[in-house]
């Protein structure tokens, strides 16, 4: 990728959805069950959509999903992840409760967040299975108990059955997977609900290449939907080595520090402010000539944009770097994420659409 390649800028990139659009949009791709392992209703979603704007799509043997626009300038992909978290079935009590197992690759999950939490259990039936999370009480834990930090191995899941006949009667079995069964709704200019990461990426691929077409602009560009990222980025790994890029952006939701009464933890991203362009995270130090040109774009586009160095934190865009393409990773910021309520705001949904256009569209001018 040549330096500065950039820098020629066009002007004038108009709005070409209302917030009613995103959320829509949003809100069908958030209804579809896709936990880790079990992405395939979400790709044949989005293959229809981007079918439907024009783009040759291909799913690979893993269930990866690309879809192509052969056009001008430098290749691009841009990359989001289908799967969400979610639970695996892991023993069958003989009074009829669950214990689930987490399906990502980090820690079992902060139990702070999922007492009375409805899960729907995707079985091999027509008909999906509902259950919540429990634990005891306030009136059985008694007060030294409530002093105690709730732990993810005290918890359980109660379907309203008895006995472990019962519950396979229902099409539950040790590996049957779950996800959040809470609603998607907006809070002033917020959306709030479970699987903003990473459906939120998928949404924005969508409208964007809708558009471009739209616009007449026909970059030379891939959109890879991969699947497995929760579990350490397994999709990509394949992703990353069918196709040649000049160069990557993978879309995901990052971090913010801007709730009370967090001291931001080094963490100065807040909700509203535009798009994230992570210079480094835990896995790698993204391509500096790409997180240059983006922000020369932003500036010179009046887009407000964030940066940030996070902990904790991988994506996708590791494996397209380690294959040799120049990456950056740019991110949603999104509040109590791995919860049934992570919050995004709409504004930084446009402003990172804005961005990508701006970015395509160049390519296809330079």
């Amino acid at each position: 990728m040549e330096k500065g390649f950039l820098l020629k800028i066009i002007t004038g990139m108009p709005n070409q959805l209302t917030i009613n659009n995103y959320f829509t949009l949003l809100s069908e791709l958030v209804n579809i069950p896709g936990p880790v392992g079990r992405e395939e209703k979400v790709q044949q979603f989005l293959a229809n959509k981007w079918k439907a704007s024009g783009l040759d799509v291909e799913l690979d043997r893993i269930g990866n999903l690309y879809g192509r626009l052969n056009g001008e300038g430098p290749h691009w992909a841009i990359v989001s992840h289908a799967d969400t978290i979610g639970f695996l079935v892991q023993q069958i009590l003989s009074n009829g409760f669950l214990k689930v197992a987490f399906n990502t690759a980090a820690t079992t999950p902060d139990a702070r967040f999922l007492a009375g939490s409805k899960i729907r259990f995707l079985t091999n039936e027509s008909q999906d299975i509902f259950g919540y999370f429990g634990l005891r009480s306030g009136h059985l834990a008694g007060i030294e108990g409530k002093k105690k930090p709730i732990l993810f191995d005290e918890m359980f899941i109660d379907l309203g059955t008895n006995s472990i006949e019962e519950v396979k009667k229902l099409g539950i079995d040790i590996g049957t997977p779950a996800v959040f069964n809470s609603p998607i709704y907006q809070i002033q200019n917020n959306i709030v609900g479970p699987s903003m990461d990473n459906r939120i990426g998928g949404t924005i691929q969508t409208i964007l290449v809708a558009n471009l077409m739209e616009k007449g602009l026909r970059p030379n560009l891939t959109l890879i939907s991969t699947v497995q990222e929760e579990i350490g980025m397994k999709g990509a790994a394949a992703a990353a080595k069918n196709g040649e890029y000049d160069g990557v952006v993978n879309l995901d939701v990052g971090l913010t520090g801007d709730i009370p009464p967090s001291k931001q933890d080094y963490v100065p991203t807040k909700l509203g402010h535009g798009p994230i362009l992570v210079v480094k995270d835990f896995s790698i130090h993204y391509s500096h000539s790409l997180l240059t040109s983006l922000a020369e774009v932003a500036l010179h586009e009046k887009i407000p944009f964030q940066k940030a160095v996070f902990k904790n934190y991988n994506t996708d865009g590791m494996h397209f770097f380690m294959n040799g393409f120049p990456t950056i990773t740019v991110s949603i910021p999104c509040r109590y994420t791995h919860t049934n309520f992570e919050t995004i705001n709409l504004s930084d949904v446009q402003n990172t659409l804005t961005l990508l256009e701006s970015l395509l569209s160049l390519s296809v001018n330079v």
